[in-house]
């Protein structure tokens, strides 16, 4: 039997919401040509940089990709990936966000309960729209000791709810410190 485990956790939430900052519409200082320097936007009135070795953008597809070392920091988040692919700019219905890595790494720190949340994965996708979030591939959240840890993981934004799924042959690996969680809520 395929084990599937599905764990609301409150103390996730903030991180993964992070990502949803980076799905509103980009301002035109996005579009320039390939540079090894930091480009700087403005989305939802806070500031956010990436840099990376490369940047591409395709108009006809409607597309930006960042490659080589890319360093993305708002706001306390920070996600560093081999490749970043931003498509359909301009149209939250089908936008999408996906960061690659070997593996991709995150970090955000919550400023208002000084608390640190970390994870990684091979893969990570943000679909808009449905304010879901995927990572797959040797997928873990941490935070404090508690620890999540399967070959993919889905986070609802809107739900509050996380799915891990191991895949065929895995397990699924939670350590829950309750009281940690108890203090944390």
């Amino acid at each position: 039997m395929r084990a599937q485990k599905t764990i609301t956790v409150s103390l996730f939430f903030l991180t993964l919401l992070s990502f949803g900052c980076l799905a509103t519409e980009p301002t035109p200082t996005l579009i320039s040509t390939s540079t090894p320097q930091a480009t700087q936007t403005l989305i939802d009135n806070k500031p956010i940089t990436i840099d990376a070795d490369n940047q591409q953008i395709d108009i006809e597809k409607n597309t930006i990709t960042f490659s080589g070392n890319v360093v993305i920091v708002q706001d306390g988040l920070t996600i560093k990936a081999d490749k970043v692919v931003i498509t359909d700019m301009q149209d939250n219905a089908k936008q999408k966000i996906t960061a690659y890595g070997n593996p991709l790494n995150f970090n955000q720190v919550m400023k208002e309960k000084h608390k640190n949340i970390s994870g990684r994965s091979d893969q990570l996708v943000y679909n808009v729209k449905q304010n879901l979030v995927i990572l797959s591939g040797h997928a873990e959240i941490i935070q404090q000791d508690n620890h999540i840890s399967s070959q993919t993981i889905t986070y609802n934004v809107d739900k509050q709810q996380i799915l891990a799924d191991p895949g065929k042959s895995g397990r699924v690996k939670t350590t829950i410190v309750p009281s940690q969680v108890k203090r944390d809520k």
